[in-house]
């Protein structure tokens, strides 16, 4: 009888597939983003995630000293100049694979567990686009120049609608936090990218987000028109919630988005193409 003789062999450890990539596009207040990354592990619960962080060229001294101590699942590029918000997100979606994306900004402080919320809501295939609700931090000031007035502890976002002329405005912005009729979920017209999750086959197919909005501000709207008219819908689940210290950034470094410029160039793309539809929210 023959002797078997057996190989020592070695089987390869797959890596755990993930369902979400998180991507944030970043530019300094790594005071804020420390506690962004802070609250990630218990917005996702069970669910398996990376973070694809994309720095716009924030002082090196400042970001190396903050990038030093950051470890996987949170991969990190950094980028030579300020590309802008739309091309930084284009950055980190490329880098992952997962079938859901979730844009996340840097001064978005997330809740526990409301991630899933809005993967849930994905489970329908006619969802394209989901937004949450966010709300100004409770030591917010009152004003700031690109977002104007910010009552501490009220509703930020609950989605985006159009109204008369034709201008994308917050809907219930400035309501009571936990008023029944902002925090019922709803379609939108759109939502910001400041939380917005959808998913990778259809950032794909759509290119992303248009980077002719350059620095950032419509790449968003624009993103969620294009969803609709692919036949998704864009909702906002309000049970999800966060909170937006909106503007962090431009207000400490004394930064103006191209708010006006890139307005203009949304409505030459799309003006045609827009119907009022405030009055639904009253």
């Amino acid at each position: 009888m023959s002797k078997r003789t057996h190989k020592n062999t070695t089987h390869a450890v797959r890596p755990i597939q993930t369902l979400v990539d998180i991507v944030i596009p970043i530019f300094r207040r790594f005071d804020i983003l420390s506690r962004c990354l802070e609250a990630i592990p218990s917005a996702m619960g069970d669910i398996p995630y990376r973070v694809y962080m994309v720095d716009n060229a924030s002082p090196l001294e400042e970001a190396n000293s903050f990038y030093s101590l950051i470890k996987p699942p949170i991969m990190v590029t950094r980028n030579k100049e300020n590309y802008g918000f739309a091309r930084a997100c284009n950055q980190g979606a490329s880098r992952g694979n997962s079938p859901l994306l979730f844009f996340l900004n840097s001064d978005v402080i997330l809740d526990a567990n409301s991630v899933p919320k809005l993967v849930m809501e994905m489970d329908d295939p006619k969802i394209g686009v989901c937004g949450m609700k966010l709300v100004f931090p409770d030591d917010a000031s009152m004003y700031n120049l690109n977002v104007g007035i910010r009552p501490a502890g009220k509703i930020q976002h609950v989605g985006l609608m159009t109204n008369i002329r034709g201008d994308f405005v917050h809907a219930f912005i400035g309501w009571d936090a936990d008023h029944p009729k902002p925090n019922a979920c709803r379609e939108m017209y759109a939502v910001t990218g400041a939380a917005l999750m959808t998913r990778r086959n259809l950032f794909t197919r759509i290119r992303g987000f248009n980077e002719i909005y350059g620095a950032g501000t419509f790449e968003d709207v624009e993103f969620s028109l294009m969803a609709r008219e692919m036949g998704y819908n864009v909702i906002v689940n309000t049970s999800a919630c966060g909170v937006h210290y909106t503007g962090a950034t431009a207000e400490a470094h004394q930064i103006q988005f191209p708010m006006e410029y890139n307005r203009l160039t949304f409505l030459q793309r799309w003006a045609s193409k827009l119907t009022w539809d405030e009055y639904k929210s009253w």
